[in-house]
Order: structure tokens, then C-alpha cells, then sequence
């Protein structure tokens, strides 16, 4: 472990894919929280045209914006930023998500419990329209408020923090980038907790367009599976690949039953059902190919980037 880390009590990991306004309203009210602690936030820029010119920090220092050359995934810039973090605590978001009040204070009081891996709320901010309302219900359904202080077996990457030392041992799991369900897999097997608590919330603001979330999605299934289907031998791949096609249902049902639940979304949810069935699609159409051609297919595999990873903004 590098002499820098542990130094700080909080690095705050924001993976950048979109930037503009939305990034600028998280940051804004990110630095609005640590005024108080000793913390560091950590700007992950994904983005082709980079994002460092156009924003400019307000607090000198609390700020490090980082630069990949290339245009990688959320979960390569999520474990670039843990890389580059000193902080004992380190919590990821992405650039559509805005941290609620008290956000960073009710990490650092969630992990004086021994719990390794501690989670929160993404909740849907009330303007959005159909594209992002689908999204949302896509990826974060599960964790919509209200609910219970519960212990889980996943949690999300966006909204999620990690005692530093929780980050040791899982390094044959980061090969590719921070990608949390196989890392959580891993953690739960030597015996680490994952906590989701509703005190912790974000506002999940969109930004993104729909044919960008059909490929991400297309391109995530292919990867999940590729890295399951090294664990299976070829019959089990031919039989979940044959089962595709039913994926999307049963992932349907299982996001309607839990809105459900919570009367205020009903509405929103329906609207954007034919469109959440197809990114559901997109995800199992990918899970198939992965299935079918298996985790040795080269476009499965992180690009390397050529020259340094990062370079910190001037």
C-alpha cells in the first residue's frame, strides 16, 4: 500500500462518460460535503474531448481531474480512480448521479460498523423523461427508496463504498476493471458484508440517450456472460444461451414487482415499459453472445491504452 493512502478519510471516485451541467451539479454538491473532512474527490474523465477546461474547481485542492487517453468503460475508470485514491474510506458514483444531503457524513458513519461494503439509495429525479425513467428502472429498480437497512448480496458500483482494506484480495477479479458484481462475488465468499442503507441516497438525473445505453447494455451482457461462462462447462453455456430469450420477462417481472410495491412510480413505469423491455433485450442478446462464444473472444477484453493511464489536470 502506497505511503499516500489512508492519509485522507474519504476519496470520492466520479467515473465521467457524459460531463456537462449534470457533472458540475454533482461536483458542486460534492464539495459542498467535505468541507468539513479531510477528503478528496477524484474526477475520472472517460470522455473523448475531456472535460478539465470546462469545469473549474471551487475548493483549491479537493479537486484531482484525471485523464484516460482513451474512451474506456465506467468500470475502468472506477478502478483508475481507486488506484490513484489515498482516502481509508473510497465511494464511487457516476457523473448522472447527484449525492443527497449529508451524503459523505453518513458514509463515514455507516463504516464505523464493521460492515466491509456499504451501499445506498438511487433514487429517479422527478423531471426525467421516458428514456432516462427507462434506464433508471434498468439498473437501479432494487435500490429505489423507501426501504429498510437490509444486508444483500449485491449491491450497485454507482453508490457504493469500500473500507480500503476490503479492496485487498480481489485484485484477480480487477483484471479488466472494477466491475462490482464479480468483485462482490468475491467478497462475500471470504465473508465481507454488503450493506445498503436508504440514509445514503443519490438522485439519479440521466443524460443519457437511449441508442448509447443499448450498446452499453448489449456490450455489459456479452461481458457478464463471457465471465461466467468461465466457470461453466459447453453444455451449461448452451443451455443459458438457450434461455435468453426468456431473460427479459422474467427480469420485467421482477423490476414491475418492486415498483409496485412503491405506489409513486407506477405511473412513470408503465409509461416506459416497451422501452425498458428492449434495453432487458439488449442485455440478454448480449449475455447469449457471450454465452456462445464463451470468455477467450477477443472483443470481450479491455482495449489497452497506449502511453499513462492518467494525467492529473493542470
Amino acid at each position: 500500500m502506497s505511503d499516500k493512502q489512508e492519509k485522507l478519510e474519504l476519496s470520492i471516485v466520479v467515473a465521467v462518460t457524459e460531463g456537462g451541467a449534470i457533472l458540475g451539479s454533482c461536483l458542486t454538491a460534492l464539495e459542498a460535503q467535505i468541507s468539513g473532512i479531510t477528503a478528496e474527490i477524484l474526477v475520472i474523465d472517460g470522455t473523448k474531448s475531456g472535460i478539465a477546461d470546462d469545469w473549474s474547481p471551487d475548493a483549491a485542492g479537493s479537486v484531482r481531474i484525471l485523464q484516460l487517453p482513451a474512451q474506456p468503460e465506467v468500470p475502468t475508470l472506477w478502478q483508475a480512480g481507486i488506484d490513484a485514491s489515498r482516502g481509508r474510506i473510497v465511494a464511487l458514483l457516476v457523473d448522472s448521479s447527484i449525492p443527497g444531503r449529508e451524503w459523505a457524513q453518513q458514509i463515514l458513519r455507516a463504516h464505523q460498523t464493521d460492515c466491509a461494503v456499504i451501499g445506498g439509495a438511487i433514487d429517479l429525479a422527478p423531471p426525467l423523461g421516458t428514456v432516462d425513467s427507462a434506464i433508471y428502472f434498468c439498473r437501479y429498480s432494487r435500490y429505489m427508496p423507501p426501504f429498510a437497512a437490509t444486508l444483500l448480496d449485491d449491491l450497485p458500483g454507482n453508490n457504493c463504498s469500500y473500507k480500503r482494506a476490503t479492496l485487498s484480495g480481489v485484485q484477480d477479479e480487477l483484471a479488466d476493471g472494477f466491475w462490482e458484481t464479480f468483485v462482490h462475488r468475491k467478497m462475500r465468499a471470504r465473508g465481507d458484508r454488503l450493506l445498503c442503507l436508504p440514509e445514503i441516497l443519490v438522485h439519479y438525473v440521466g443524460s443519457a440517450s437511449g441508442v448509447s445505453f443499448l450498446r452499453v447494455r448489449f456490450n455489459h451482457g456479452c461481458r457478464f456472460a463471457a465471465r461466467r461462462a468461465k466457470e461453466l462447462n459447453r453444455w451449461h453455456r448452451i443451455l443459458r444461451a438457450l434461455a435468453s430469450p426468456l431473460v427479459p420477462f422474467v427480469m420485467l417481472f421482477r423490476i414491475a414487482s418492486r415498483v409496485w410495491e412503491k405506489p409513486r412510480y407506477r405511473a412513470k413505469f408503465l409509461s416506459c415499459v416497451p422501452l425498458l423491455l428492449v434495453f432487458l433485450t439488449a442485455w440478454s442478446a448480449g449475455e447469449c453472445v457471450g454465452y456462445i462464444l464463451g470468455p477467450s473472444r477477443r472483443s470481450f477484453q479491455t482495449k489497452k491504452s497506449e502511453g499513462p493511464v492518467l494525467r492529473e489536470a493542470e
